[in-house]
């Protein structure tokens, strides 16, 4: 116990050391250590959550999809908003078929678009409004969720469709994610106003029947989604015009399905769950890259910075250490004082470094959705915490090093103090 009792003492004393130094002794360089491993530590954070984000599941519901039926010239990896992409057509009939194969539990088209949308009924608007990703579907009680919200709150069906016509019941509900309601400034049974894409078709109304989170696995749960009826959603945005969807989405537990699918849609290709994973780890290939590069970079420069500050006040502290040495303190017990100082600085800085990157992927992610991108280019998973952390402690094991030597110095001014 006394052992114990001894190195925890010592522990306390190298902690006492370097806040001393921090705030009286030596502030300008123990700011300068800090400063150093957080920016380094906060550059690779950014760039991984960065990687994060391109390698996020494209499609809209997630994997518990078991197939995908996507247009040929869109592939696995074709993006969430697929704007201008090819589409494919007479999806309610096709899909009906779909749903009567006893092998499939259940089929939806989903088309997606990015609308505009304005909180009311719209009328003294001006225009303006929030830009919101559009998603329709056809709701069903055996549909889970999609784009990460639930379509229970949607009436089953699509009740605007009419057997090949658009002229049934105009439902107007709409699912809103929190990013989306909080943009909006809406809450549940708030009325919405839609501009249509179609020339003279006016604005169209909606009515909020449920606000929810959107789940994190979505990789839309930071993002302004908006799920309504297939049907609406083609009539807002023209795409009644052939009855197109952008994608298919089928629940089977059956294998071996990929051609039967790709025989019902002409010049589509079906995607499996695992399929779908094998495009996204060789589409994954560059954010891999952008991660090793970055934890490289944070380590070096981490390690520099660390290195050039502590070294020089080692040297400055030489016949602090070697009175330390004259009075008893062994070589281990002087080199638990200076790893240990060197552990609480990268740590320190790990921490701020940290916090940086947080902020930095936020600000980062508005700016981006605001100006040029349709959905977050950077995801911040809760594991990067853990992950700059180590990346901070292994800084500061890798200078330790490197201050013994420098502390090895001191032994011949103990000899001149004795």
């Amino acid at each position: 116990m006394s052992g114990l009792s001894r190195w925890v003492g010592l522990v306390g004393v190298a902690l006492r050391r370097t806040a001393t130094k921090a705030t009286r002794t030596a502030p300008r360089q123990t700011a300068v250590s800090v400063l150093g491993v957080a920016i380094a530590v906060a550059l690779m954070l950014v760039v991984t959550a960065t990687g994060l984000g391109l390698v996020q599941g494209t499609t809209v519901r997630g994997d518990a999809v078991d197939y995908w039926v996507v247009p040929e010239s869109g592939g696995a990896s074709t993006m969430v908003v697929s704007t201008a992409s090819a589409q494919l057509g007479g999806v309610h009939e096709k899909t009906a078929q779909l749903n009567a194969d006893e092998r499939i539990e259940y089929s939806t088209p989903v088309q997606i678009s990015v609308l505009q949308v304005r909180s009311g009924d719209g009328e003294g608007s001006g225009g303006g409004g929030e830009y919101v990703l559009g998603v329709g579907v056809i709701g069903s009680p055996k549909l889970d969720d999609v784009a990460g919200l639930p379509t229970a709150p949607l009436s089953p069906g699509d009740p605007y469709y009419n057997n090949g016509s658009y002229n049934g019941t105009w439902t107007g509900e709409a699912v809103l994610s929190t990013g989306a309601a909080q943009q909006l400034g809406v809450n549940e049974s708030a009325n919405l106003s839609v501009s249509g894409a179609v020339s003279g078709s006016g604005d169209r109304q909606l009515r909020v029947t449920a606000v929810r989170q959107a789940a994190v696995e979505s990789g839309l749960s930071g993002m302004p989604v908006m799920i309504t009826h297939l049907s609406e959603l083609q009539a807002i945005t023209g795409a009644q015009s052939g009855d197109q969807a952008d994608q298919i989405l089928v629940q089977s537990s059956v294998g071996g399905l990929e051609s039967d699918l790709e025989g019902r849609f002409e010049g589509a290709s079906a995607v499996t769950r695992s399929g779908f994973t094998a495009q996204k780890s060789v589409d994954s290939d560059l954010p891999l890259a952008m991660g090793l590069a970055a934890l490289l970079i944070a380590v070096v420069v981490g390690t520099l910075f660390v290195a050039t500050t502590q070294g020089l006040q080692v040297e400055a502290d030489s016949e602090q250490l070697a009175t330390l040495t004259a009075i008893g303190f062994s070589r281990r017990a002087r080199a638990v004082l200076l790893v240990v100082q060197a552990l609480a600085l990268t740590l320190v800085g790990g921490l701020l470094g940290i916090v940086l990157a947080y902020a930095t992927t936020f600000v980062t992610n508005y700016a981006a959705t605001r100006a040029i991108a349709p959905v977050p280019i950077a995801y911040f998973h809760p594991l990067l915490v853990v992950y700059g952390l180590g990346v901070s402690v292994f800084i500061g094991i890798l200078v330790a090093p490197y201050l013994l030597a420098m502390e090895g110095r001191t032994e011949g001014v103990a000899e001149v103090i004795r």
